[in-house]
């Protein structure tokens, strides 16, 4: 099944029609198990802008709050790496 199937479709609309009620500017995607990509905005210039805005917050920078996960092993009492 396709992502723009036609029942795919309903549920956009859906989506569509509830992200309106509540934001007069929206942009939303959905990727399906193989890779196929649908995405829908209010306009052109909104979709751009959010895109950009999304991209500039998923960059990582480091600061102190953020989580440190040790990923160094431990040996337990037969010699084995422990996690």
């Amino acid at each position: 099944m396709s992502i723009n199937d036609e029942q795919n479709e309903q549920v956009f609309q859906r989506v569509r029609a509830i992200l309106a009620e509540h934001f007069p500017n929206f942009l939303f995607a959905a990727m399906d198990d193989d890779g196929e990509l649908y995405y829908d905005f209010t306009n052109l210039p909104i979709g751009r802008m959010l895109q950009r805005e999304i991209k500039e917050n998923m960059e990582y920078t480091e600061t102190e709050d953020d989580w440190v996960i040790d990923w160094e092993t431990d040996e337990d009492s037969e010699g084995e790496n422990a996690y």
